[in-house]
């Protein structure tokens, strides 16, 4: 009896010891890479401030620096009887390469991105741009105060010079200008998980930033209900036009001027493309000067583009500026990680959106 005793006890033992093995742990739950706020990729420049450079777009813009290597272009139509400009978003000084032609600030553009803390590079600016910019206490790299410094436009001289610029050529004024090129603001996603970290490690909680967009390498993937979307037109104006075809090979849809000609990146030749198109629809208005559009940022509808499918959205500002999305059925979205072009759109001067199928149809009532 003494042995069979002994041996259930062994038994019992070994049972407790293998139970031990399935008992949950102790230690936190791995925490998920933090990723690009904006493209949803993997993060590569930590705890550094994004660059967003306004460039021209006119019909005459044919020579463009810096197309095919942003995170995010931004484009709207912002003055009466002008081209509308283009926004090129980096995430990092050391991302930005040669980069123009460099054109004035706007502060629409300002505005949609002052929750990721962007460095604004710009040539000038009107009244509004300026008046956003001192209100936020943003400080500007701005061609016509830092010169030549930071700026360029080749060694022969026009009466219409393209200035460009590039994040080591930026570098070389912030300290003048008083600009850091680190996020100085904390923004952190979790303050517990980061108050952990720098009570293990010693050291200061890594400073972060909202995403602009709701990005996830899962996103919504396109499925047999969403219509097939290859041709895209967007019409700012008679004489301002964004156009779009989609390659199944790359996944992306290829920038093109208004004339249908693919719209090139100068530093390499290759044509602009991205894996997101968002088309946001805006109420907008004339300001007092009556040649400035003022949009409003508070909400709207709008097209989302992926894959060679279309979803319609509503879309909304949240905390920080960021934009949140919703779904046909008004559940929040989350679309796919990558590149993205976004596009504002009013009806006050006629701006219209154009979706082809592959067959050509129009699919967009």
């Amino acid at each position: 009896m003494k042995r069979i005793r002994t041996a259930l006890c062994l038994i019992l033992a070994a049972a407790l010891l293998a139970g031990c093995a399935f008992l949950p742990s102790d230690s936190e739950p791995e925490t998920p890479a933090p990723a690009d706020p904006l493209t949803g990729l993997a993060l590569q420049w930590q705890g550094q401030r994004p660059v967003a450079v306004a460039i021209e777009n006119s019909t005459a813009s044919t020579t463009q620096w810096g197309l095919s290597s942003a995170s995010v272009v931004l484009e709207a139509l912002t003055e009466v009887g002008t081209s509308t400009e283009l926004c090129l978003v980096y995430p990092a000084l050391a991302a930005t390469p040669k980069v123009g032609p460099v054109a004035a600030g706007q502060d629409i553009y300002w505005r949609l991105l002052v929750g990721q803390q962007p460095i604004p590079v710009q040539r000038g600016g009107g009244q509004f741009d300026q008046n956003f910019l001192d209100y936020y206490s943003i400080r500007a790299v701005d061609a016509l105060e830092a010169g030549r410094t930071a700026f360029d436009c080749g060694s022969e001289w026009s009466n219409a010079p393209l200035w460009y610029t590039s994040g080591k050529a930026i570098s070389k004024v912030l300290d003048e200008l008083s600009i850091s090129s680190v996020l100085t603001e904390s923004r952190v996603t979790s303050v517990v998980s980061a108050a952990a970290d720098s009570a293990s490690s010693g050291a200061d909680a890594v400073l972060s930033i909202p995403a602009l967009l709701p990005q996830e390498a899962d996103g919504k993937l396109p499925d047999a209900t969403a219509p097939d979307a290859v041709n895209v037109r967007v019409c700012f104006d008679d004489d301002n036009a964004t156009g779009f075809s989609y390659d199944a090979d790359s996944g992306l849809y290829r920038m093109l001027h208004a004339d249908g000609t693919p719209q090139l990146d100068a530093n390499n030749g290759q044509q602009a493309g991205f894996d997101n198109l968002l088309v946001l629809f805006s109420a907008s208005e004339l300001r007092d000067d009556g040649k400035t559009y003022d949009y409003d940022l508070s909400m709207g509808g709008g097209v989302w583009l992926n894959g060679g499918h279309l979803w319609t959205i509503t879309w909304t500002q949240g905390r920080d500026n960021t934009l949140l999305l919703y779904d046909a059925d008004g559940r929040t979205m989350n679309i796919e990680a990558g590149t993205s072009y976004i596009a504002l759109v009013t009806s006050l001067t006629g701006q219209e959106l154009t979706v082809t199928n592959s067959g050509g149809e129009e699919i967009l009532g």
